[in-house]
């Protein structure tokens, strides 16, 4: 890969990428490509000036010229060299892959393209693209030789192609299980039509508001459609399913009179699960994630418009057309229950005698493996490695697949993972100090060493034979003005008059010293010194390289550090920066996004069910027997997610609010049939009743959810993969909760409220 014929190809490929018109006007003015060949041939002769198109035929013809012997020795010299590379660019080092040493043979080498910072998205996408059909075509006469582009347009591109090619494929399969499941459970066409014909409806609503919202759609809010389907089958199975039992026991009665009486029953607990649902969501709007309270708005906005097409829209559609149905003497099909198909019959059956005959022991186990789930929840990783949300590559069951439906293979996580473990960072990861206040102060240079010293003892510092060569690990105003006196006699005479202690750190007279810099070397003045228009000095800046392995905590936490250095002096202030920096902070929004949303949803929630269970059923107490099962079913996601180490990033965090929303949706719609129903018939009776005709619609909607959800992982994209699995693991232990966790706990509240009673002699 470093043989004569690929670095003289390699110079090709440069000149033919710098010659087409889609690719050139993107490029920087100074250096537009980089590469090895580019540096040995300099080595072979230090006469070849860096700049210039031109040059690259200069290169090309001097390699040309040279034995294998001579390139093998001239790439030695490049590789130990400091200075045959552009300023500011790659070292020939990093261009080669991990521990190359000159003789060996390089399983790849790579050509770095640099764009204008003043290209367009859409003109970086054009020549990216162009670069990668280019490459195709002057390397295909080298044999055995493989090529591949990496760029952030393409990345982006590419990204957004396999999700829509994903969806293709999986958004047919899913409306067939899920109009599939529907089917299984209404045991109607009619109620089919209506329910995908509400959804519909509702989708409708959701898109218009985000219109007028001004909000774009993105891969969070594809996780809104999924949500309102989960509750958009919860909400009319238990409209239909209270409605079929009113026909069944009451045949004489009309369908406006069986309606009325099912909604009665429904409408108050739906709507209260609309509230608190949305309110759940809404409580993310105190994320500092943007994408996430807009995440929060649209879910609560579609969560309302799913109240009203279901709760009032779609009942009223079903009395036209079963009245339209009687009208024709047509008949109805027989009045159907999810809860008396015999295998959820005797699933639903089994959780209510078990809640009813060990209710303690029941409620042990699930606080138990919840406390388990909770202790795991401060060990979830929180990464947000990048390559983790690239698309994967196609899998092995797809090749048969059609054409019009078979995803791409883009291969760009294998070409990240390939590019991480094979290459060394072109460029030194950097947290920076920006200094702020009267930098020119006479004590700024002593607290610019004592932070210098401070860096260079943390523990994350990369050392100065790991740094990128000719980039030192620390580089600051003092060092910018020590590099630039070793090669200017003024700034060395300036900086010896303004160290009065000789111990080479300047305490007075900086103003003077500053600007010998910037005369003698503005380049190098303005990486760390800057001088506002008023020739004022405004600002300093400390750079640090960083092990690219640490995390990106601990990164932070040093960074703070060494600011907190500089900022004791009262003159100064300083921040610490950088994209590690910025990466912890993303990491702690996450948390502090679940922890607030959590918490802030759980608070509201808990007071709303108290407040609405207090009105109808006389105790408030109930309320937050509603809302325990949520919480375990919670912990039981977080100890999951720990189990199988997922990242719990903005995606996954989301599930939150999902499980919240779900979760308190199936535990009211239980909870308040058992209370109602309490109030009839005896304590065995009304559970029976509450988890085998209510429980019966959350299994359906439950099913159908996971179902939905599930099928998310059978897209590219990772993170679509993991939100469909751990939505459809939340739903699933929601469902276990309501069914079983919740009847136990109803039993241990009925029989203390049964206690009291009687001490009260009611």
């Amino acid at each position: 890969m470093v043989s004569k014929p690929v670095l003289v190809e390699t110079l090709t490929l440069q000149q033919a990428i710098r010659d087409n018109p889609a690719i050139n006007g993107t490029l920087a003015d100074d250096q537009p490509t980089v590469g090895v060949a580019n540096a040995v041939a300099i080595a072979s002769d230090p006469r070849i000036a860096f700049d210039g198109n031109v040059r690259l035929e200069t290169k090309r013809e001097t390699l040309e010229g040279r034995t294998d012997e001579q390139i093998a020795s001239s790439l030695g010299v490049a590789l130990r060299s400091d200075d045959l590379s552009p300023p500011g660019q790659p070292s020939v080092a990093s261009l080669l892959p991990r521990e190359y040493t000159a003789g060996e043979r390089a399983e790849a080498q790579l050509i770095v393209i640099v764009h204008d910072e003043t290209a367009t998205d859409a003109e970086l996408l054009a020549a990216q693209e162009a670069v990668e059909s280019t490459a195709e075509t002057e390397l295909d006469n080298l044999e055995s030789v493989d090529s591949f582009v990496v760029g952030e347009a393409l990345s982006v591109e590419r990204g957004s192609q396999a999700t829509t090619d994903s969806f293709i494929l999986v958004g047919p399969l899913i409306l067939l299980v899920v109009v599939g499941l529907l089917a299984v459970s209404y045991r109607d066409p009619v109620d089919v039509a209506l329910a995908c014909s509400g959804m519909g409806l509702v989708f409708v609503w959701l898109v218009g508001a985000m219109g007028w919202l001004g909000i774009s759609l993105n891969q969070l809010l594809i996780a809104v459609p999924c949500l309102l389907v989960g509750l958009s089958v919860d909400y009319y199975l238990h409209v239909a399913m209270r409605y079929r039992e009113h026909q069944a026991t009451n045949p004489a009665w009309p369908p406006a009179v069986a309606m009325a009486a099912g909604l009665t029953g429904v409408l108050v607990a739906i709507g209260t699960t609309t509230l608190t649902t949305a309110t759940g969501f809404l409580a993310g709007l105190a994320s500092p994630i943007g994408v996430l309270r807009e995440f929060s708005l649209v879910a609560a906005i579609g969560i309302g418009a799913a109240f009203v097409v279901f709760g009032l829209l779609v009942p009223a559609l079903r009395i036209e057309v079963d009245q339209w149905l009687d009208r024709t003497d047509r008949s109805q099909p027989t009045p159907v229950t999810v809860g008396s198909l015999r295998s959820i019959k005797r699933l639903l059956d089994w959780c209510a005698n078990t809640a009813s005959r060990r209710p303690v022991a029941v409620v042990a186990v699930a606080l138990l493996v919840a406390a388990g789930g909770a202790m795991g929840a401060p060990a979830v990783d929180t990464s947000t490695d990048r390559t983790q949300f690239l698309p994967e590559e196609r899998a092995g069951w797809m090749e048969p697949l059609p054409e019009a439906i078979r995803p791409s293979d883009y291969g760009l996580r294998e070409q990240a993972s390939y590019l991480q473990s094979t290459f060394v960072s072109p460029s030194d990861r950097t947290v920076e100090i920006l200094i702020e206040g009267d930098v020119t102060n006479d004590s700024v240079g002593a607290t610019l060493q004592d932070a210098t010293t401070t860096a260079a003892t943390q523990p994350t510092t990369t050392s100065n034979t790991q740094a990128t060569a000719g980039t030192p690990a620390i580089s600051g105003p003092l060092e910018t003005v020590n590099r630039v006196a070793r090669e200017n006699e003024t700034v060395a005479n300036r900086l010896a008059d303004s160290d009065t202690t000789g111990d080479g750190v300047p305490n007075r007279n900086l103003t003077a010293l500053f600007d010998a810099v910037v005369a003698a070397d503005s380049t190098a003045a303005n990486t760390t010194i800057y001088q506002g228009p008023d020739g004022e000095y405004d600002a300093l800046r400390i750079e640090i390289a960083v092990d690219e392995t640490a995390d990106v905590r601990a990164i932070r936490a040093d960074a703070e550090a060494t600011a907190a250095v500089v900022d004791a002096n009262p003159s100064l202030d300083a921040t610490a920066t950088g994209d590690p920096v910025v990466e912890a902070v993303q990491q702690q929004a996450v948390l502090e996004t679940v922890v607030v949303t959590f918490l802030l949803a759980l608070g509201v929630i808990a007071a709303l069910l108290c407040t609405v269970f207090r009105r109808r059923h006389g105790s408030w107490s109930i309320g937050l027997v509603a809302i325990t099962p949520v919480v375990v079913a919670i912990a039981w996601l977080l100890g999951t997610v720990w189990l199988v180490s997922l990242p719990f990033n903005a995606e996954t965090a989301l599930i939150t609010a999902i499980a919240i929303g779900l979760g308190t949706d199936y535990t009211i719609h239980i909870t308040e049939r058992f209370a109602a129903e309490r109030r009839e018939v005896d304590r065995q009776t009304a559970l029976r009743v509450a988890v085998g005709q209510t429980g019966g619609a959350v299994a359906a909607s439950a099913v159908t959810t996971i179902a939905g959800f599930g099928l998310l992982t059978m897209t590219l994209i990772p993170t679509l993969q993991r939100f469909g699995f751990v939505t459809a693991l939340v739903v699933g232990y929601s469902f276990v909760a309501s069914v079983l966790v919740l009847p136990a706990l109803l039993v241990l509240w009925d029989r203390r409220q049964t206690r009291e009673n009687k001490n009260r002699g009611d």
